[in-house]
């Protein structure tokens, strides 16, 4: 469980420094007063991909180990490598969603945000859980005596 949810959170923060890069040094999607204060404004998003993924981290591990315990999955953990690749998608989809929100409706760009950051726990959740029941599922499989 915990490799499942440290590699989740390796992978928010990897994807994240590399759109950070790419928003900032690439794009130069800034604030108008950081324009020309490219470090500043890399520092500031990188604040806040840790912060986004600690909240979405946080929740997850909670509900997936509340989940754990309440299905009786205690031996069949997530993998890893299904985690890892969670969070870069989580990142990876984030940020060019909120770009769109913000160029087309300015207005719901925080409604927008909040939902995707609700909507990925809810689904991380859910992908990590499945998996542990599909493992535990094919564990019940090969032990089942063949006719």
């Amino acid at each position: 469980m915990f490799r499942s949810i440290r590699s989740l959170l390796l992978g928010i923060l990897c994807a994240s420094l590399l759109i950070d890069a790419i928003a900032v040094y690439v794009l130069r999607d800034v604030d108008q007063n950081q324009i020309g204060h490219w470090n500043e404004a890399f520092t500031g998003l990188c604040v806040e991909s840790i912060l986004f993924s600690l909240i979405i981290v946080g929740p997850v591990w909670l509900l997936t180990f509340l989940g754990l315990r309440l299905f009786h999955l205690k031996n069949h953990f997530p993998r890893a490598m299904l985690a890892l690749l969670l969070g870069i998608g989580a990142t990876v989809i984030q940020y060019p969603l909120e770009l769109a929100t913000r160029k087309l409706l300015p207005k719901l760009t925080e409604f927008f945000l909040g939902s995707y950051l609700i909507a990925t726990i809810v689904l991380c959740t859910v992908v990590l859980l499945y998996d542990s029941f599909r493992r535990r599922r094919e564990g019940a499989e090969s032990l089942s005596p063949s006719v």
